[in-house]
Protein backbone atom coordinates (compact mmCIF):
# COMPACT_ATOMS: atom_id res chain seq x y z
CA UNK A 1 0.00 0.00 0.00
CA UNK A 2 2.65 2.71 0.89
CA UNK A 3 4.88 1.52 -1.77
CA UNK A 4 2.57 3.34 -4.35
CA UNK A 5 3.52 6.81 -3.06
CA UNK A 6 6.51 6.39 -2.19
CA UNK A 7 7.72 4.19 -4.88
CA UNK A 8 11.18 4.98 -5.49
CA UNK A 9 13.65 7.47 -4.35
CA UNK A 10 12.35 9.88 -7.01
CA UNK A 11 8.64 9.49 -6.33
CA UNK A 12 9.34 9.83 -2.16
CA UNK A 13 11.83 13.23 -3.48
CA UNK A 14 8.33 14.50 -5.60
CA UNK A 15 5.93 13.54 -2.67
CA UNK A 16 7.99 15.57 -0.16
CA UNK A 17 8.67 18.91 -2.45
CA UNK A 18 4.77 18.83 -2.69
CA UNK A 19 4.49 18.31 1.08
CA UNK A 20 6.73 21.46 1.59
CA UNK A 21 4.68 23.67 -0.57
CA UNK A 22 1.28 22.53 0.26
CA UNK A 23 -0.43 25.51 -1.42
CA UNK A 24 1.79 25.70 -4.52
CA UNK A 25 0.37 24.94 -8.11
CA UNK A 26 3.28 22.98 -10.11
CA UNK A 27 3.23 22.22 -13.68
CA UNK A 28 4.72 19.19 -15.30
CA UNK A 29 7.64 21.22 -16.99
CA UNK A 30 9.00 22.77 -13.73
CA UNK A 31 8.57 19.16 -11.45
CA UNK A 32 10.93 17.99 -14.58
CA UNK A 33 13.85 20.52 -13.84
CA UNK A 34 13.22 20.29 -9.74
CA UNK A 35 13.54 16.39 -10.33
CA UNK A 36 16.51 16.65 -13.09
CA UNK A 37 14.08 14.09 -14.96
CA UNK A 38 12.51 14.19 -18.13
CA UNK A 39 8.34 15.20 -18.55
CA UNK A 40 7.07 11.89 -18.87
CA UNK A 41 9.21 10.24 -16.22
CA UNK A 42 7.08 12.96 -13.75
CA UNK A 43 3.98 11.69 -15.80
CA UNK A 44 5.01 8.57 -14.57
CA UNK A 45 5.75 9.43 -10.86
CA UNK A 46 2.68 11.43 -10.58
CA UNK A 47 -0.43 8.35 -11.76
CA UNK A 48 -0.11 6.88 -8.75
CA UNK A 49 -0.08 9.69 -6.44
CA UNK A 50 -3.44 11.14 -8.31
CA UNK A 51 -5.30 7.70 -7.99
CA UNK A 52 -4.13 7.86 -4.55
CA UNK A 53 -6.23 10.80 -4.38
CA UNK A 54 -2.70 12.63 -3.10
CA UNK A 55 -2.44 15.07 -6.05
CA UNK A 56 -4.85 16.69 -8.02
CA UNK A 57 -4.25 17.59 -11.53
CA UNK A 58 -6.05 19.77 -14.05
CA UNK A 59 -4.68 20.06 -18.18
CA UNK A 60 -4.80 23.22 -19.40
CA UNK A 61 -4.19 23.97 -23.01
CA UNK A 62 -3.61 20.85 -24.62
CA UNK A 63 -0.23 19.39 -23.19
CA UNK A 64 0.17 20.94 -20.17
CA UNK A 65 -0.54 20.11 -16.93
CA UNK A 66 -1.03 21.85 -13.60
CA UNK A 67 -0.84 19.95 -10.01
CA UNK A 68 -1.25 20.51 -6.26
CA UNK A 69 -1.48 18.64 -3.18
CA UNK A 70 -5.00 17.66 -2.64
CA UNK A 71 -4.82 19.43 0.88
CA UNK A 72 -9.04 18.02 0.91
CA UNK A 73 -7.71 14.17 0.86
CA UNK A 74 -7.47 12.38 4.42
CA UNK A 75 -4.66 11.12 3.55
CA UNK A 76 -3.13 14.60 2.76
CA UNK A 77 -3.90 15.87 5.60
CA UNK A 78 -2.39 12.35 7.85
CA UNK A 79 0.79 13.01 5.41
CA UNK A 80 1.48 16.54 5.64
CA UNK A 81 0.89 16.01 9.49
CA UNK A 82 3.38 13.32 9.57
CA UNK A 83 5.89 15.32 7.30
CA UNK A 84 5.25 18.54 10.08
CA UNK A 85 6.23 16.24 12.81
CA UNK A 86 9.20 14.64 11.36
CA UNK A 87 10.78 17.62 10.97
CA UNK A 88 10.18 18.89 14.28
CA UNK A 89 12.26 16.60 15.46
Amino acid sequence: MLERIFGSKTQTRLLEYFLANPNKVFNQAGLSRFLNCSPSSVARLIQPLVREGILAYEQISGQMKVLALNTESEKVKLLLEFYEKYKAL
